[in-house]
């Protein structure tokens, strides 16, 4: 909460109406939010201070735009671990695709050279647990670029037309910043627009999605995951270079997926393997009861040898 002398100036600015001096002192009570690390208390007081949209931005010195760190700090996560692209279980088509991608990386100083425009946006679509989110990140490796997921939370905020302004901070963050921008989820911004049921600012989210994608050209790669492509606007799959799809795995898939992960570990033997994932659905579901099973042999063991 402020101080109640910050409170006073406040008071007094608004009673003046020296309007600069009024939001001077909202921007210091927004700071001190942020240094006693209430993110998003910052965050709304921010968005109270610019609710027609607009915001200062921080500049480094030398005036490389740096976006709004209050923002970035809450809307950003940066993913850890170094899952390699190798250990995915893809389709010969899918990696014989990103592979490409990668090459195209890695030669885009020649291409510019010719002219040639390099791909930057990515859209991944299938069902949950398939691996979309851990490719982009195994993307991000394979490229030596880190990868930053969106919290979807703290980009939809509650006055007309903050989310529109908060997307365009995030897509200003990929101009400047060399890295893999994950949009997980994107059905949450980029739905068909036209449903009488939702309200009229889910439209505008996304339209300025749509626009966004359109002009920006990312520094590094923006990748968008999503569950439900039927439900995405039809005019959002444009915007992206390339659409790869990520099908359920088959059971002799998940089975070889199965048994290279039980093998690694040297803990659960194939014929567990096997009966585990009698009824997995996923890759993701498919980890999940290896794991889970490693955990149960390991402590048998451990309690008989107490």
């Amino acid at each position: 909460m402020p101080k109640v002398d910050q409170l006073a100036k406040l008071l007094e600015a608004v009673a003046a109406q020296n309007w600069a001096g009024a939001r001077a002192i909202g921007v210091q009570i927004a700071d001190v939010e942020e240094e006693k690390g209430h993110h998003s208390a910052a965050q709304l007081l921010r968005g109270a201070l610019h609710p027609n949209g607009h915001r200062a931005h921080s500049t480094s010195s030398n005036g490389t735009w740096l976006g709004d760190p209050g923002l970035l700090t809450a809307a950003l996560t940066r993913l850890q671990g170094a899952p390699l692209l190798e250990d995915i279980a893809l389709r010969p088509v899918q990696r014989r695709e990103l592979m490409t991608f990668v090459s195209e990386w890695r030669h885009r100083d020649a291409l510019e050279t010719r002219g040639i425009e390099r791909r930057r946006k990515l859209l991944f679509h299938g069902p949950p647990g398939c691996g979309k989110s851990l490719t982009a990140h195994a993307l991000g490796v394979a490229l030596s670029l880190p990868t930053y997921v969106i919290r979807i939370d703290a980009v939809v905020g509650a006055y007309l037309g903050q989310t529109a302004m908060r997307i365009r901070e995030l897509f200003h963050f990929a101009e400047n910043t060399a890295c893999i921008l994950l949009l997980d989820e994107i059905d949450a911004l980029g739905k068909r627009r036209g449903n009488q049921l939702d309200v009229g600012e889910l439209d505008r989210v996304a339209i300025s999605l749509m626009q966004e994608l359109e002009h920006t050209r990312p520094k590094g790669v923006v990748v968008a995951t999503s569950n439900l492509p039927q439900q995405l606007d039809e005019a959002l799959f444009r915007r992206f270079d390339q659409v790869f799809e990520f099908p359920r795995p088959s059971r002799p898939e998940l089975l070889s997926f199965g048994l290279k992960r039980a093998r690694s570990g040297g803990i659960v033997s194939p014929r567990s393997v096997r009966r585990l994932l009698a009824a997995a659905p996923s890759y993701a579901e498919a980890v999940r009861c290896i794991t889970a099973e490693e955990r149960a042999v390991a402590l048998r063991t451990m309690t008989r040898q107490a």
